[in-house]
């Protein structure tokens, strides 16, 4: 007796899509940057622990230490007055 695999599966690319194994990379984060006028501010965001709010210069280094970790995707929001 001979086993047969089941192909009708995978027969679509949509289908195999979900079938196959899923890499998660640095290149796949996007990480937000919440900005506010002003200068030499950091301020974290209560309902967002570890999140902070940033002033132009200070977001540039946070940017540049992003960048240092691999992120490279960033989504910014600005703060309205």
């Amino acid at each position: 007796m001979m086993l047969r695999r089941p192909r009708r599966n995978r027969q679509s690319a949509a289908i195999r899509g979900l079938a196959t194994e899923t890499h998660l990379t640095t290149e796949h984060l996007v990480f937000p940057l919440f900005v506010l006028n002003g200068s030499g501010i950091r301020s974290e965001i209560h309902s967002l622990p570890g999140i902070f709010r940033f002033s132009p210069e200070n977001l540039l280094r946070e940017i540049e230490e992003c960048m240092n970790l691999g992120l490279t995707n960033f989504v910014l929001f600005p703060r309205r007055c």
